[in-house]
């Protein structure tokens, strides 16, 4: 039986693979804090948190937070939640686990995943600008052109 030559892992694929599984990793943790935290009470403790905010809060984005934030803590949008923070962490950890193994397709499901998602975070950070959502726009296009990069000079090489 064959075996694969060892894959070239470059300190850039390193620090993908590390921001891959630790983002993965926070999303499970945040699931399962969704999971729990109903029977917890931290559902209620939010709302309070929320009308009390509402009651105090005099800065824009504060104001803004504790309209929004009640309509998001019913149990149907909880669950909602937590499915897209399960489902999300779970293809984030595989892409890390398959750039850490270096197998063949992990760039390519790394590009494909990641890439695909561009054209919608331009269009929400241009209808909603935020810093947060500028730098996970940044980010991601980095890993995206990285990976494209990497792989085109992995195919000279061979």
């Amino acid at each position: 039986m064959a075996s694969r030559p060892d894959p070239i892992v470059t300190p850039g694929i390193r620090l993908i693979v590390f921001y891959k599984l630790v983002k993965g990793g926070l999303e499970a943790a945040a699931a399962a804090v969704l999971a729990v935290g109903p029977l917890l009470g931290l559902d209620e403790a939010l709302m309070r948190a929320a009308l009390a905010l509402q009651h105090h809060a005099t800065r824009a984005w504060a104001v803004h937070l504790s309209q929004s934030l009640p309509p998001l803590l019913t149990p149907g949008h909880l669950r909602l939640a937590m499915l897209a923070l399960l489902l999300d962490a779970a293809l984030t950890l595989v892409e890390g686990w398959s750039l850490l193994r270096g197998h063949w397709w992990g760039p390519w499901l790394v590009v494909v995943a990641s890439g695909a998602l561009l054209p919608f975070e331009v269009v929400h950070l241009v209808r909603h600008p935020r810093p947060g959502r500028l730098i996970v726009l940044l980010v991601t296009a980095l890993i995206v052109g990285y990976l494209l990069w990497r792989l085109r000079v992995e195919r000279r090489r061979r």
